[in-house]
């Protein structure tokens, strides 16, 4: 009960990519290839306030743990204070770097001109999006979990409605395009915000836990969540990256390429879902054996996570190796992107085999403490995906679906290394 709306939790950045490519595949090519771009752009000016949050739920928790209701309080209000100060130093740097982006990075005008567009209007939602997943820490450290559920409903149902008045222009609203989505996006995130506000406020006893009385910020909290996120925005940001260079190696081959790219990235998420969530699952168990010296059933918990995400994951494969038409026809209806499309996804679908056992043993590498080991793996998967992109798409000139190869290639190499680290137990050696 408690994991599946974490579940949904982590699941809205890829519902809101979804929402707005559904309905951006309507408006044209370049903006189904933009939209890629721009999220991986908002995605990178996240990652810091996002790593906070991380570092909110770690204390939040441990102070539950405690016993400590005033000072989860204090916790909370002091990591909320720096989460909306941070999104808003993200929001300003985005404003001024957005259009920066889309000179020195994007080769297609028309791609450059809709994601700035598209950003400046972003840019607006990064603070109610920092709120919004500092609430959701907050919830999960406490167990309180089942708000997320109508949360994510607000979410996505907002973000429907928005997207659909003003990316097309209905009942007399401006037909705007892809800065539609992102008045939809930003209105999406404004109403979890205010529908989390609430909650917090009237069904957390914020009077006994001090919500929201804020007080000058404290240097050790500061510099303790500081210790807390850090190494988590560093793996982000690796991560982050490594999608935005690849759509910019895409971009380069053309347009409709960089749309097919989305739309088989946007599946890929999706397919996704339920390795994230069992992910979690992963980590929480592998620290919690390690801190018990009983290393001995992390093989199998990383078995029965890896299990269950592929079972939980076989209906969308079977989907996309067998119908990957009927996928791909609710993005595009076009028969060049509907052939070409069909053959990378079936790719992706192929793919997951690989990259699920490869999340969970990355993911216990994580569990154990070891960011140190976990971000020079990232590097490695990092390297080794981009240079298969950029010689399959760049330099061969390869169809889509062979440019796809590098991500499987980069798990099972993720995979490798990840299942000879901890095998190898050089883990061991940290105190954590």
């Amino acid at each position: 009960m408690v994991s599946l709306p974490i579940i949904f939790v982590e699941a809205t950045e890829t519902l809101d990519h979804l929402i707005n490519t559904l309905f951006l595949a309507r408006v044209g090519v370049t903006e189904l290839g933009a939209i890629a771009v721009a999220d991986s752009v908002l995605l990178l000016f996240l990652v810091l306030p996002l790593g906070l949050v991380d570092g909110i739920q770690v204390l939040t928790a441990r102070r539950i743990g405690q016993r400590r209701p005033d000072a989860v309080g204090a916790a909370f209000n002091q990591g909320l204070a720096l989460v909306l100060l941070v999104c808003l130093g993200s929001a300003v740097a985005l404003k001024i770097f957005s259009p920066m982006v889309a000179a020195w990075f994007v080769e297609s005008d028309a791609v450059g001109v809709r994601l700035d567009g598209y950003l400046q209007i972003e840019a607006y939602g990064i603070c109610f999006t920092g709120a919004t997943f500092a609430y959701s820490a907050l919830l999960v450290s406490m167990g309180k979990t089942r708000a997320l559920v109508p949360a994510t409903i607000i979410l996505v149902g907002t973000d429907l409605v928005l997207n659909y008045l003003f990316i097309f222009g209905k009942f007399g609203f401006p037909a705007l395009g892809m800065r539609g989505a992102a008045i939809g996006s930003v209105g999406a995130e404004f109403a979890t915000f205010l529908f989390l506000t609430v909650y917090v406020w009237r069904r957390l006893d914020a009077g006994r836990y001090g919500f929201f009385r804020f007080r000058k910020l404290e240097r050790r909290m500061t510099l303790l969540l500081g210790r807390l996120s850090g190494p988590i925005a560093g793996l982000r940001l690796l991560e982050t990256l490594r999608w935005f260079v690849f759509f910019l190696i895409i971009e380069r081959v053309s347009v409709e390429a960089l749309a097919i790219a989305n739309i088989v990235y946007t599946c890929y998420l999706v397919f996704r879902v339920p390795t994230e969530g069992f992910a979690e699952t992963a980590c929480s168990l592998v620290s919690r054996f390690v801190g018990r010296n009983r290393e001995h059933r992390i093989g199998g918990v990383l078995r029965n996570t890896i299990g269950g995400a592929i079972l939980a994951t076989v209906p969308f494969m079977v989907v996309a190796l067998f119908a990957p038409q009927w996928l791909v026809a609710l993005f595009s209806h076009e028969s060049d992107l509907l052939g070409q499309s069909s053959a990378s996804l079936r790719v992706a679908a192929m793919a997951m085999l690989i990259v699920i056992p490869a999340e969970m043993w990355y993911t216990a590498v994580v569990g154990t403490g070891d960011t140190a080991a976990a971000l020079g793996i990232e590097i490695v998967i990092t390297v080794v995906m981009l240079g298969l992109t950029w010689f399959a798409a760049i330099l061969f000139a390869w169809p889509m679906a062979l440019v796809w190869m590098s991500l499987p290639i980069a798990c099972l190499v993720c995979l490798t290394i990840s299942y000879g680290w901890m095998k190898s137990g050089i883990w061991r050696r940290l105190e954590v």
